[in-house]
């Protein structure tokens, strides 16, 4: 009892250190999936936000690869011709991804003036012809023609102060910049980009005319073609778009979408970024630049914005168009699918937990489980010790009559052959109880060991039902039972163990002359079952007409050592182990038994075995699979 005691202080003692390292490393666990979740938060916002300005830059060269290919290289250099952007147009389709990006190219010329005109690119000709304005250009065209004079103006100071302050030597070459290139404008409701053409007079004429190119965008390539291409390239994943993605113009209204009507709540957004957006004005400089609507105050910082929306790639610059205060620019709406970034981060430091503390209860089970299985480990000795005094006590018991009886003949003190003759008898008994004994502790050991090795080859199936019924052949005719056999004609062969299968239709057979009343009639049927892709399976049918299977007992006649109520009253003989081995057989050769049975009108057991085809024919390999004892029921 004493050590005893000390056994359970030290196991008691051994748990509660366990326990205090599982809550020191749940606690752990804990802080180091908050610093992960942090980690992982900044990392996909800043993901998201290289994505957005990707995107964001992407449509910019898009757009702005178009001025580029029309505008002059220089504000000092006469506009081409009408003739010369036909050409220009032309040759930017020739390279474009998207060369129906431009839909029509207007060429305004001679605004304010008695020789005002509009000339429309005739996408047929490639020619420039007289036109009239549509419908919706009709606001753009007043924006137009009130801000001709402003921009005349100004490009008019920037040419008188290039030749009064000429610099360092003198005026500047012909061709070199008096000035800075005029933006390109973007009018994002039509869409179109606008651009304005300054013409001059000579040397000492100050006026200054303007003209316009507007080239008006096809909305449908924007909406289907290019802005998803952009969505799937900055934020699809490897099953698709990662993101919700969409663009709306002022006033909400939708340009493209992702997903149904996302972008109707920019404030669901994860991230949002306007599309094309002007830097701020600095004071006194530029101000002519801006001519197309009030600018709104700059809440972000002037410094900080214009280097953010600054023209990219030495690309022209490009400005929105804004009639009021109200006016709205595109804009970029991004939301992770699984929902916003910090219920995404928050999923993933659930997940983490989840695993880690799933991780340390299967440690915390496994410790357990080891306190346990050290505990019937105890147990198992000391019932091992009992078993081994209890086998001692029986063996010592007809040791010692067969001892006693051996000394009493070896003394003399048995006299006479009637006397002989029952010692001889007891030690005859004795030893047999003692056979008896050393038997079952063999049985005992060999049934521990449960494992045979099967060797598979092609087996016709009448060969092997053949070889099941000679095995029963004496148990068959003693019992006087009748057996019809039908095989269908053609059958494939099946890929088996000849001795097991026939071990296993031996067992139903067995198992059918037992509980087959007094009809004495057994039926073998064997037939193929077409399945998908032309792949057959055999069907070995064993059939009786005798008391049948009870429903409770349905369920467990598989089982090893299960015998039925009805069949130990019925003082059927049987060890409960012959379906149960036919059974563990035919699903080792791929297959499988079901049983139909109806009470008081016989059984039905059914082997289902996969047919055997030439490639798994020259591929067969002996299998191993428990087995048990190879004895029938």
């Amino acid at each position: 009892m004493k050590l005893r005691g000390h056994d359970r202080v030290l196991w008691t003692a051994l748990i509660l250190v366990l326990a205090a390292v599982l809550v020191v490393l749940a606690v752990l666990q804990y802080r180091w999936s908050g610093a992960v979740s942090e980690a992982a938060s900044e990392r996909l916002r800043a993901n998201l936000q290289a994505s957005v300005n990707g995107f964001r830059q992407e449509l910019y060269r898009d757009f702005a690869g178009i001025c580029l290919a029309l505008q002059t290289e220089s504000p000092d250099a006469p506009p081409a011709t009408p003739a010369q952007y036909a050409e220009r147009v032309q040759s930017w389709k020739r390279t474009a991804v998207h060369p129906a990006l431009i839909s029509t190219v207007y060429y305004w010329q001679g605004v304010g003036s008695d020789r005002e005109q509009l000339l429309s690119l005739d996408s047929a000709t490639g020619q420039f012809e007289p036109g009239t304005w549509p419908g919706n250009l009709g606001k753009l065209a007043e924006r137009m023609k009130g801000a001709s004079g402003e921009l005349a103006a100004l490009a008019g100071r920037f040419r008188r102060e290039a030749t009064e302050h000429p610099g360092p030597g003198g005026a500047p070459p012909a061709g070199q910049r008096r000035g800075p290139m005029p933006p390109w404008f973007v009018e994002q409701n039509i869409p179109a980009l606008v651009y304005p053409l300054f013409h001059r007079g000579a040397q000492d004429d100050a006026r200054i005319g303007v003209d316009w190119l507007i080239v008006q965008l096809d909305d449908q390539v924007i909406r289907e073609h290019i802005l998803p291409e952009l969505a799937s390239r900055y934020f699809s994943g490897s099953d698709g778009l990662d993101y919700q993605v969409a663009v709306v113009g002022g006033g909400g209204r939708f340009i493209y979408s992702s997903d149904g009507k996302f972008g109707a709540s920019p404030a669901l957004a994860d991230a949002t970024e306007d599309l094309f957006q002007a830097p701020p004005r600095s004071p006194g400089r530029g101000a002519g630049l801006f001519l197309f609507g009030a600018r709104r105050p700059d809440e972000a910082g002037g410094r900080e914005r214009g280097e953010r929306f600054a023209p990219i790639g030495g690309l022209p610059r490009l400005e929105p168009i804004h009639y009021t205060l109200q006016d709205g620019d595109w804009q970029l709406l991004v939301k992770h699918r699984k929902g916003s970034l910090d219920s995404v981060v928050a999923q993933l430091r659930w997940r983490n937990l989840a695993v880690s503390f799933g991780v340390l209860l299967v440690l915390a089970v496994t410790m357990a489980l080891f306190v346990v299985v050290t505990q019937r480990a105890h147990r198992l000795a000391r019932l091992q010790m009992e078993f081994v005094a209890g086998v001692s006590h029986e063996l010592r018991t007809p040791l010692a009559v067969i001892a006693s009886a051996a000394d009493n003949i070896a003394d003399g003190i048995v006299d006479g052959r009637a006397q002989l003759t029952r010692y001889g008898t007891v030690i005859k008994a004795q030893a047999r109880q003692l056979s008896r004994l050393v038997e079952q502790i063999l049985l005992f050991a060999a049934a521990r060991e449960s494992r045979y090795r099967y060797h598979l080859r092609p087996l016709r199936v009448a060969e092997i039902i053949d070889a099941a019924i000679a095995d029963t052949a004496d148990v068959t005719r003693a019992a006087g039972v009748t057996i019809q056999k039908q095989v269908e004609e053609g059958l494939p062969p099946v890929m088996g163990d000849l001795s097991a299968l026939s071990h296993g239709v031996q067992n139903l057979i067995t198992n059918a002359v037992k509980y087959g009343g007094e009809d004495r009639w057994i039926g073998i049927r064997a037939q193929g079952s077409a399945a998908t892709d032309s792949v057959r399976e055999i069907q070995i049918t064993v059939e009786d007409h005798g008391q049948g299977i009870a429903a409770a007992d349905l369920e467990r006649i598989f089982e090893p050592f299960y015998r039925s109520a009805s069949a130990a009253a019925a003082q059927i003989h049987g060890t409960g182990l012959g379906l149960s081995l036919a059974k563990s057989i035919v699903e080792a050769m791929g297959g499988a038994l079901e049983v139909r049975s109806t009470p008081g009108q016989g059984s039905a057991f059914t082997l289902w075995l996969p047919a055997a085809d030439a490639a798994g024919s020259e591929a067969a390999e002996d299998t191993a699979t428990p087995a048990g004892s190879r004895e029938g029921s």
